[in-house]
């Protein structure tokens, strides 16, 4: 190269690095944050996650996400102890267990509506047509979890006690085979067991949580307290990423299902179905009080956690009831929607 040509190229490059400031504190800046997602991989509702994933969505924003899936919720709470995990999309027990064993998070955003992906399923020649139909009925569910939670509440709802039914403990792949073999009459569980139970096991969804009003199934976005407040631009980031999933749903919901389809090996036709019962909650009112799935303390969403964990203690599933006062944090989304524009 030329002296002269050399002189040009130097200067250009001390210009770039030092006088416009585009040097190494911006190459620094454009580095990829990393960020660790732990999700239920059993979990059909995940059309956020999937979508953002699919369509690079959290690239765009600048992360470096790592996806870790985890057959169940108790397993992500140990991931968070462990700090193996950045943000968990964490149903609400499990969370509340893992308040109740110390792991010191929060939700920062609602992951999924599920009350209307959660319900009770039953043969359709055990003679259950209506809830006041269970009594004297076998009916499966799982200790622990949100479903535990729905069954004793359905059954409240209809005056029945638990002693006039036979509640069986079983994961939701049993009460699946158990009611194919006609070993039970009926099951409480949540999607996409309930579709597997019609199309397999000759069922019909008799009603769901949403029919009557119970809203605890719901899927959050939960991070540690100390990671969010030393990360806080990744997780403005994360859902801002989110946000744009949320925007290309809104116009095509067939993208989620297709996308949450191929990643759990389902019929499409059957996630359509969960989508319609269960589609993403609307994140732009999760800033508002009066909005059923609110971050805001004090909200409606608020005081159910306050439910759940008395619940939960009544049941012995946690030795204490835990506090909530402070388990949900509406300053990220707060401060993501006051720069954002919708569908940009």
């Amino acid at each position: 190269m030329h002296k002269n040509m050399k002189r040009v190229v130097l200067a250009v490059i001390s210009v770039l690095s030092v006088g416009s400031g585009f040097g190494g504190s911006q190459v620094l800046a454009e580095t990829p944050l990393p960020i660790t997602i732990g999700y239920q991989s059993t979990s059909a509702d995940d059309w956020l996650l999937f979508t953002a994933r699919n369509l690079k969505f959290f690239e765009k924003e600048g992360l470096a996400p790592t996806y870790v899936p985890f057959a169940a919720g108790p397993q992500m709470i140990a991931a968070a102890q462990s700090k193996s995990i950045d943000v968990a999309l964490v149903k609400a027990v499990p969370f509340l267990l893992g308040l109740s064993q110390g792991v010191d998070w929060v939700m920062f955003g609602i992951y999924s509506e599920g009350a209307y992906s959660e319900g009770i399923v039953a043969r359709r020649d055990s003679g259950i047509d209506t809830v006041p139909d269970l009594r004297g009925k076998r009916i499966g569910y799982f200790k622990g979890s949100a479903a535990h939670y729905g069954v004793i509440s359905i059954l409240r709802q209809h005056g029945i006690r638990t002693d006039q039914v036979t509640l069986l403990d079983m994961t939701p792949e049993q009460q699946l085979a158990a009611l194919a073999k006609k070993e039970i009459d009926a099951a409480m569980v949540w999607e996409p067991w309930m579709q597997q139970m019609v199309h397999e096991a000759n069922a019909r969804i008799i009603t769901t949580e949403g029919d009557l009003g119970i809203y605890a199934n719901v899927s959050s976005i939960s991070a540690r307290r100390d990671w969010l407040q030393n990360n806080r631009e990744t997780a403005v980031r994360f859902l801002r990423a989110l946000l744009m999933a949320y925007d290309v749903l809104e116009k095509d919901p067939s993208v989620g299902v297709r996308a949450v389809a191929k990643e759990m090996d389902l019929k499409e036709r059957e996630v359509k179905r969960i989508y319609e019962d269960a589609p993403p909650p609307n994140m732009y009112w999760w800033t508002d009080s009066g909005y059923r799935y609110s971050l805001v303390e004090g909200s409606g969403f608020h005081r159910r956690l306050g439910y759940l964990t008395t619940f939960l203690f009544d049941e012995k599933i946690i030795p204490k009831e835990v506090d909530i006062s402070y388990a949900l944090d509406a300053s990220v989304i707060t401060e993501v929607l006051k720069t954002w524009k919708r569908g940009q």
